[in-house]
């Protein structure tokens, strides 16, 4: 079985921009945390595991889409996500402690 590059890029980015969106919600809705943790015990597990699974159907759902024909730039984008979403719950926290 070929993996599809574009399908895998795409999907990576969304599971990234997903648990960056379930990071924030859990840190200012309990009962979303609660449900995080409901699924899996911990919550950390529980966006684990909704991470996996978002992750599978988007690659199957876009499995069948024309290859990436420039892959570094797929990989770049993903790597921004990285940063800009590490950035975005780095800053949501470090403003947390600050407030107190």
């Amino acid at each position: 079985m070929k993996l599809n590059s574009k399908a895998l890029i795409t999907s990576t980015i969304g599971v990234i921009w997903l648990i960056v969106g379930m990071t924030l919600l859990g840190e200012v809705s309990g009962p979303f945390k609660s449900f995080l943790v409901q699924l899996a015990g911990h919550h950390w597990v529980g966006k684990s595991g909704i991470a996996v699974v978002v992750f599978i159907a988007l690659y199957l759902a876009l499995g069948k889409s024309k290859e990436s024909e420039d892959i570094l730039r797929g990989a770049l984008l993903v790597a921004l996500s990285i940063i800009l979403g590490g950035l975005i719950i780095f800053v949501f926290f470090l403003q947390h402690f600050l407030r107190g």
